[in-house]
């Protein structure tokens, strides 16, 4: 979907945490729809990523140059916690 200036807004499930990332054959499906949906769309400038998985008194913002990943799940196999997505931040 795009809005009157061509910006794409996308909604991406995750799936069951970090287990797509993993190659979980019960997220093979979900984990292809998202490789194809990347050579589908021009690289972004930009991804403002919002997120549910927490509650506070008011609206917080993370950003740095190289922001870290929050594993904000557990139970998960070990390796889902080395998982790294060295994204450049502002």
């Amino acid at each position: 979907m795009s809005d009157a200036r061509g910006a794409s807004i996308l909604f991406i499930p995750h799936g069951g945490g970090p287990l797509p990332l993993l190659d979980d054959p019960g997220h093979a499906r979900l984990s292809q729809f998202l490789r194809d949906l990347g050579k589908q769309l021009p690289r972004p400038e930009a991804i403002l990523l919002i997120s549910a998985h927490w509650e506070a008194s008011e609206a917080r913002i993370t950003g740095a140059a190289r922001p870290e990943l929050i594993y904000d799940y557990s139970g998960f196999p070990e390796e889902s916690y080395h998982i790294t997505y060295p994204a450049p931040g502002q």
